[in-house]
């Protein structure tokens, strides 16, 4: 029951968060969003800033875990570039408010040092991919993070881009995507 409780507690605490931002959200909006007192909260949660990070890290991991899921290093670099697109593709589109809140946290004064140690080991397999690829000389030589925003960070976008302008994502359409970025990447 308890983790049941949280696991409300978040979901309504997260899409309060990115209706009103962090200083605009309260324990107390929170807790009636939730259906609970706002001493429930905190008897889970001791602060606003530990339920937003506990969301956020969440989120974090289970994009990672969507991007990895099936993963297979011993691929080709294409194959498991492919894999990691169409795990986000698919995979990501329908929890924007995840993608979102990620966005918006690593954005704002909470993200810190720590967290981004936490994120830089979390996203070791995906930086493990890209920077295999520069060693070889197949990606191009530049920080792995611009790597990952021009070929799986522009997807996400894309995601979003459908949401606010319909449009069909027929297959051969994600597939000039899906080859768009990995040009993107590819040394010259």
């Amino acid at each position: 029951m308890s983790q049941e409780k949280n696991e409300i507690i978040m979901a309504q605490a997260e899409q309060l968060f990115i209706e009103h931002g962090f200083h605009g959200t309260s324990m107390q909006m929170i807790a009636k969003a939730a259906g609970i007192a706002a001493g429930t909260v905190y008897l889970h949660f001791p602060s606003k800033e530990v339920l937003i990070r506990t969301i956020y890290r969440r989120a974090a991991s289970a994009m990672l875990d969507c991007l990895l899921a099936g993963h297979d290093a011993t691929r080709a670099p294409f194959e498991q570039y492919r894999h990691f697109w169409l795990n986000a593709y698919h995979g990501l589109r329908d929890k924007q408010n995840m993608v979102h809140f990620k966005e918006l946290y690593e954005r704002s004064p909470f993200f810190n040092d720590d967290d981004r140690l936490w994120a830089d080991q979390l996203w070791q397999p995906v930086d493990a991919f890209y920077q295999q690829g520069i060693a070889s000389g197949l990606f191009r030589n530049m920080p792995i993070c611009m790597l990952g925003y021009l070929s799986i960070g522009s997807l996400l976008s894309i995601a979003q881009a459908q949401r606010v302008n319909p449009f069909e994502m027929t297959p051969e359409l994600e597939d000039q995507l899906l080859q768009a970025g990995w040009h993107a990447i590819l040394a010259q």
